[in-house]
């Protein structure tokens, strides 16, 4: 059996730091489990050495939400995820996976429960639907006949789409909980969040994206064990450069292959829906669902656009983090919090007796947490991952061809439905300036659904509407937000500061603290210049 040492390493266990000796340990691995944690030198070295000097070991990461892509599987592995647990998939694509030695581990629910002709028909259909409560306990058994780990109903409503009832809800929940399987929820409003809930899910598997209430919040903190962000769902849109942000990240797009590289650049110019939506209220609804206790986990949704299987699982970490949870908190939710979650009782963590399933990053991502894209290697059941050869190779191509298949039946339904322009045909974006001196006061973004006034940060003013009522939004309100106290939070800090805005332009902005400090600190009144795509800038909620 393989014996493995990783000697004194920083160790991330799935819940702290680990404090070590000096904040160094030894992790020493038999076969396919963790054997013990030591401090340096309290056991005799075994098997294969690995210098932890200036390095971080930390638990396979869990992806919480993805749709897996055949082939996918060793990709995901090199970037550092150990478990991907799939929201929804055919068993066609499910027998494509590329499981064994060295891949990342898959937890699925196979075919989602969802109404005749609701939400995924567009990406996956035909495929089996629930009618009523009275399908509730076939549905579930095909399920778990075809290798289900959880459950998946989507409760999503948008753009007319029927869905499924409260009755159907409760039906498939108590069916799937007495066939031993967890259950999970797509929901993307706050009210089908609380009707998941109270249905009986268990997770859901993306934050809502309007407000919730302060009692919304409560109920759900108390009924559920967890929710999945999804946050990296805002990389679908370019930076102001035209860049997909994950392309444009400094550590992880350097390691993306040449043809996904190319799949992000094509998709950086996709119409689909053109507009980015305002992530404040989704990021918002994060922090205060962690901050009443509700674990949240961390979750990719991939392969939606911008997203890469894996690798973006570090962006996750990092909107985590930007939305106000601790760099610990988020790693946490990609570990121990996930693993408790979802019962995998068995991983999530750096224990005695707990699988190898390990990653070694360079620095330290409780400090950045962008160190945990950083990857030196990774272990599954104590197996190094070969990340070699991964670029070209006859898995990657199988992925990519599966992907354009999905995405051009998406495209087709989506433009059927009126929902898509071809890029030669759709308007743009449009700033927005004071007559006067010519200040950017926001700008108008064409959507689908009208269009909508923003701030220069992309922030909506108000709902889409036309083009003339859009502007004048943002001649009325755009300057008045500006005037607001914000939030900056710099690379590398985990507390924001609250900020003024004295001038602003698309690429940068000048600013200075709120004053008077709380510490009483003046600074210069002439205030600093930041630049916008080093920081990351939002209104304060007061």
């Amino acid at each position: 059996m393989t014996r493995l040492t990783f000697t004194g390493v920083r160790l991330f266990d799935g819940v702290r730091r680990h404090p070590g000796l000096d904040g160094r340990v030894d992790v020493h691995v038999d076969g396919d489990r963790v054997l013990d944690v030591t401090v340096p030198g309290a056991r005799p070295v075994a098997g294969e050495v690995v210098s932890g000097e200036g390095r971080t070991l930390l638990p396979g990461l869990v992806d919480c939400h993805v749709h897996l892509v055949p082939g996918s599987l060793h990709m995901t592995a090199a970037y550092g995820v150990t478990t991907v647990l799939d929201m929804f998939s055919r068993p066609s694509d499910l027998a494509g996976a590329d499981t064994g030695p060295g891949r990342a581990a898959l937890r699925t629910s196979s075919v989602g429960a969802t109404a005749p002709g609701g939400h995924p028909t567009l990406a996956y259909g035909p495929f089996p639907t629930v009618t009523g409560p009275g399908d509730a306990e076939a549905f579930v058994d095909a399920r778990v006949a075809e290798g289900a780990h959880h459950l998946k109903v989507l409760l999503e409503g948008r753009h007319g789409l029927p869905t499924l009832d409260d009755a159907t809800v409760h039906a498939l929940c108590a069916v799937a909980h007495d066939r031993g399987l967890l259950v999970a929820a797509h929901v993307s409003s706050a009210a089908d969040a609380v009707r998941a809930a109270r249905g009986g899910a268990d997770v859901l598997a993306h934050a809502p994206y309007d407000a919730l209430s302060g009692e919304q919040v409560s109920e759900l903190a108390g009924r559920l064990r967890g929710v999945v962000a999804t946050l990296t769902l805002f990389d679908a849109w370019p930076t102001p450069a035209g860049v997909l942000p994950l392309a444009a990240d400094p550590v992880l797009g350097p390691r993306l292959t040449p043809a996904w590289r190319a799949l992000l650049e094509a998709q950086a110019t996709r119409w689909m829906p053109p507009g980015p939506p305002d992530d404040t209220v989704r990021t918002g609804n994060v922090l205060a669902l962690h901050r009443a206790g509700l674990p949240v986990l961390a979750g990719t949704d991939s392969p939606n656009p911008g997203l890469v299987p894996g690798l973006s699982l570090h962006r996750e970490l990092a909107r985590l983090v930007d939305a106000g949870l601790t760099p610990s908190a988020a790693l946490a939710g990609s570990t121990s919090a996930a693993a408790d979650a979802f019962g995998l009782s068995d991983r999530g963590r750096v224990a005695a007796g707990l699988r190898a399933d390990l990653v070694l990053v360079e620095g330290d991502p409780t400090v950045d947490v962008a160190d945990s894209g950083r990857v030196v290697a990774t272990w599954v059941a104590g197996e190094r991952v070969d990340a070699a050869g991964l670029a070209g190779s006859e898995e990657e191509t199988r992925g990519l061809d599966w992907l354009a298949v999905m995405t051009t039946r998406v495209v087709a339904g989506l433009r059927a439905r009126g929902e898509v322009v071809d890029p030669g045909e759709a308007p743009g974006p449009r700033d927005v300036v004071r007559d006067e001196d010519g200040e950017l006061l926001g700008r108008v973004v064409p959507t689908p659904q009208g269009w909508v006034p923003q701030t220069v940060f992309g922030a909506a003013l108000a709902g889409p509407g036309d083009d003339e009522a859009a502007e004048a939004v943002v001649r009325e309100r755009g300057m008045s937000v500006l005037a607001d106290p914000w939030l900056l939070t710099r690379d590398g800090a985990d507390e924001p500061e609250d900020v003024v805005l004295l001038e602003v332009h698309p690429d940068r902005v000048r600013l200075r603290p709120v004053w008077p400090s709380e510490d009483g600190a003046a600074g210069d009144p002439a205030g600093e210049w930041v630049d916008v795509d080093r920081v990351r800038l939002r209104p304060a909620r007061r």
